[in-house]
Order: structure tokens, then sequence, then C-alpha cells
């Protein structure tokens, strides 16, 4: 799964990487970024690829009241075709979340010890993600959800699940392209990212609470 990730880089390189058209003014890097937070996405539009802001935990188009309604962080890759939630925007509602890095935490000496995962030349990456809009309080409230699928070897001696990090320019333009590339074509591209291209390193429990946002979170310790 994914509970938490960072997005601490630029806005040029942002920009930059995504080849991004429209970016919102009001971004601030972030070194824990939590469930229920505003969280830095993308689309793709007739205008190009747009940048906004959306709250992480999706609450579907048909929910009537959100506030009895658990938001769903993650989606399984597997089963997307299955759900209720999510089947409706697989070719309708596909975006991509920034990031540039993820926690998980592993169990050490009867602890809980969080890890940051990252690519291993720091940049930035970009999460599968669904998105929906609920209208049902009178309120437009836009919502999304993180793809994962079965860990990578690098992950997996800590979680099972992890986020699905598109691979390339090429799965970037096939998951956010809906008009060109149904799900039945960019469903391919929902696995793990090579291992061999990542790495890991034990952070501070100050990650712990979502409260705490500084880059004391991203430090490495000594275990």
């Amino acid at each position: 799964m994914c509970g938490r990730f960072t997005l601490t880089v630029g806005p040029d390189d942002l920009i930059d990487e995504f080849q991004l058209e429209l970016f919102p003014e009001d971004y601030q890097p972030s070194y824990n970024i939590a469930p229920t937070q505003q969280v830095l996405t993308a689309i793709h539009s007739k205008d190009g690829r747009r940048a906004g802001y959306m709250k992480w935990g999706l609450i579907p188009f048909w929910v009537k009241d959100p506030q009895k309604w658990k938001p769903i962080i993650n989606a399984r890759a597997e089963t997307l075709e299955e759900k209720a939630s999510f089947k409706h925007l697989l070719d309708r509602r596909r975006s991509i979340l920034l990031a540039d890095s993820f926690y998980e935490w592993k169990v050490i000496g009867g602890k809980k010890t969080p890890f940051r995962i990252q690519r291993k030349d720091g940049k930035p990456f970009a999460f599968a993600g669904l998105w929906d809009r609920n209208n049902h309080t009178g309120q437009n409230v836009v919502t999304c959800t993180i793809v994962t699928t079965e860990a990578n070897s690098l992950v997996r001696d800590i979680h099972e699940r992890m986020p699905v990090i598109l691979e390339n320019e090429k799965a970037i333009e096939a998951w956010m392209n809906i008009q060109e590339y149904p799900f039945s074509k960019a469903k391919e591209f929902l696995r793990p990212y090579p291992s061999e291209q990542m790495h890991k390193y034990p952070v501070s429990p100050f990650v712990n609470s979502p409260e705490n946002n500084s880059v004391e979170c991203i430090k490495p310790i000594i275990l």
C-alpha cells in the first residue's frame, strides 16, 4: 500500500519532468504527505497537462453522505475493473500524483521503523491515480486515490504492496491520455517499478506524525 509520501523538489523541476502546461502558484514542497491532505496531481486536457490539487482519499460521485464514507487512499491494480468505486473511472478519470519518495514501516526489534523509498537518481516520479468528483453536499469535492501493485524485491522486504510508479514518459502518457489510450491499453503499465532503480534507507520516527513536516522527516538514521 501507500499511506505516506513526499514531494520536496522545486516547481521548475516538476514542470520540466512532467511537461506541465499549468501549475499551481501556491505549490509548497512537503516532507510528509498524509491521507485527507491536498496532494499535487496532474491530468491530461485538450490544452496539455494540467497540475492542481485534489484531496487524497477517493469519494466516488455516487456517495450520498461523504461524512459516513471512509475515503479510499489506495486501489489495487489487479481488481480495478471489478470494484464499483473504480471501474467507472478507468476510461474517464485517470491522473498522476507527483512524488519523489514514499514511506513504509518495518518491524525491527519489536518496533516499527519507517523507511524512505525513492529513485536512485533522486528525481520525482508519478504515481498512477484515479480521481472523482462528488457534489452531494452542495460542494464540489474532488478526490483521488493511488493505484497499487505487488511489491518489487526492494520493497517486499518491508511490505507486500507498493504504489504503481509509472516507469517512463511512455507509461505516463498512456495513463494520462484517456482520449488515445483506453484502459485496456494503459493497464499494461500498472506494474512494479524496477527495484534496481530504487533505494531505501531508515528515517526517524519523527515522520510517524503527519503533523511533522520538515527536512527532519527524510534524514537517514543508523539502526
